[in-house]
């Protein structure tokens, strides 16, 4: 079943893994395009010198120490979309579309019980905190016999 305190980190997870991109994004500056030009000759007599055209990318010094630290961030960022994932996995086990709106506002978009109340049009903030309360005590059940005071 769903856990409430890592329902508290949803949040903190989306913007961890948006620090995450930034952090990429940076490393990941688009390299130099280098063009220039040498004098060639024709390979067979009467050898005529010409001008080439040659392009190329010029790699920063540190392009390569820096690999590591992509594939690291990398790796960082597809567990912590692993981990989002099998919460919204749990979420959608969750029967009740109400409650789940709930924790979804609450959890996900880290909204307010007044931006709750408005976007769920209660008359109350204490609606959707009662409901979510209830939630919890409800299925915080011992997985191995099935009682809450275990």
């Amino acid at each position: 079943m769903i856990d409430k305190s890592d329902l508290e980190q949803m949040s903190f997870l989306h913007k961890e893994i948006a620090d995450l991109q930034e952090r990429l994004d940076k490393l990941n500056k688009p390299l130099k395009q280098v063009i220039d030009s040498v004098q060639g000759s024709s390979t067979s007599y009467p050898y005529i010198k010409h001008n080439c055209v040659i392009e190329g990318i010029e790699y920063p010094k540190q392009w390569k120490q820096k690999r590591k630290l992509r594939k690291l961030i990398n790796e960082n960022k597809r567990e912590l979309d692993k981990r989002i994932n099998n919460l919204e996995y749990e979420l959608k086990k969750i029967e009740d579309s109400e409650v789940r709106r709930i924790i979804r506002l609450r959890y996900e978009d880290n909204l307010n019980w007044i931006q709750i109340m408005f976007k769920m049009d209660y008359k109350s903030e204490s609606t959707a905190k009662m409901k979510l309360k209830r939630f919890f005590k409800e299925n915080d059940k011992c997985d191995k016999c099935d009682d809450k005071t275990c």
